[in-house]
Parts: structure tokens; sequence; C-alpha cells
């Protein structure tokens, strides 16, 4: 029989980081559990002041939880939009909308806490909106860049469109993407009008 110690040396655990205690909090959503900051910070074994001064406060959490589990809803929406110009950003956009949706830990998320959901979701410095936004832009810029929208418009559009969504998901009723898309049509073929008056 071998007199050699078994197993080796223990295997060397690193220190938690801020980046972490997001992976933490977007498994801890994903999983259909509510994200607090007491859960988070006690599966990584940290204080909660180190917690706060890493991710801000719930608000803020939630918000780049959100973020980081929506970007791929975008880009499948994206690749799988048809049309082209206009219809193609607003196809993409009802596909994003409706995968939103049907994602469930964003859908329960916002059935049982409203408010904190509709606060993160509505916020227009929020990093959610902003991403929308930017999306939105970017889209229409690559597939109708002759039409000139300003970027403000963009941002209205993503919170109109948001608060159009979200606030019927939280009173737990169905939203009606089609209309909401019908409302960004108008908008965007406006300016489609506008520039092609003005011969741009």
């Amino acid at each position: 029989m071998s007199s050699e110690p078994l197993g080796g040396p223990p295997p060397p655990f690193r220190k938690p980081t801020a980046g972490d205690a997001r992976a933490m909090a977007t498994w801890l959503f994903q999983q259909g559990e509510r994200v607090d900051m007491h859960a988070v910070a006690s599966r990584l074994d940290i204080g909660r002041s180190t917690l706060y001064r890493w991710v801000g406060d719930r608000e803020k959490l939630m918000d780049q939880v959100i973020l980081g589990s929506i970007g791929d809803i975008w880009n499948d929406s994206r690749a799988a939009a048809r049309g082209s110009g206009i219809d193609r950003v607003l196809d993409a956009t009802r596909l994003f909308m409706q995968g939103c949706v049907d994602f469930e830990p964003l859908a329960t998320f916002a059935q049982r806490e409203p408010n904190l959901a509709l606060r993160v979701l509505l916020d227009p410095d929020g990093l959610v909106t902003k991403a929308l936004a930017r999306n939105l832009s970017r889209e229409t810029a690559e597939t109708a860049p002759a039409i000139s929208v300003p970027e403000e418009t963009f941002g209205v559009l993503a919170l109109a469109a948001t608060a159009l969504l979200w606030a019927h998901v939280a009173a737990s009723r169905e939203p009606n993407i089609d209309a909401t898309i019908d409302i960004m049509r108008a908008v965007l073929a406006a300016h489609a009008r506008a520039a092609e008056s003005s011969g741009g």
C-alpha cells in the first residue's frame, strides 16, 4: 500500500470580484430567484458594504443583470428579422419585444416586483434603455441610411416601447406589441418622408 498522501494540496480559492457579484446576481435572476443584496453577498461570502461599493444599489445591480441577460435576445431578433429598411428595423424590434416577454426570468421579475422592474426598465439613464435606443439607432443607420433620426428620438422610442410593454406585463396583462410597433413605424415613417422631401 502506498504511503503517499492522496489528493495533493487543496485547490486554491481566489477572492471574489465585482464581476463575480454580477455573475452571481445574473445566475440567481435566471433561476427565477429574487435577487437581493443579502443573498448575493452571502453566496460570495463578502460584506454587503463591499457589494454596494462594487455594483451600486439594488436598482443599479438589476439594470446590469437585465442588460446582461437580454443581449442574446436582441442578437437573435436582429438575425431573424425580415424585410428591408424601416420594415426590417421594426421586425427586429417586434421579435425582440416578444422575446423579452417570453423570457421567463424577466417576466417573473416584472410581475413579482413591478415597482422595481418599472423603475429599472424605464430609467432614461439606465443601461437597458440606453442599449435599446443604441440598437434602434444602429439598426436604422445600417438598414435605412437615408433616414436622419435624432438620437433623442431613439431614446424616446425606446422608453415608449418599454413602457407600453412592461406596464402590461407587470399588471399580468397581455401586451399589444403590434400597437407599439405601429407607433414606432409612424415616427420613423415621418422622418423618412422628411428625408425624401428634402432630397436626402
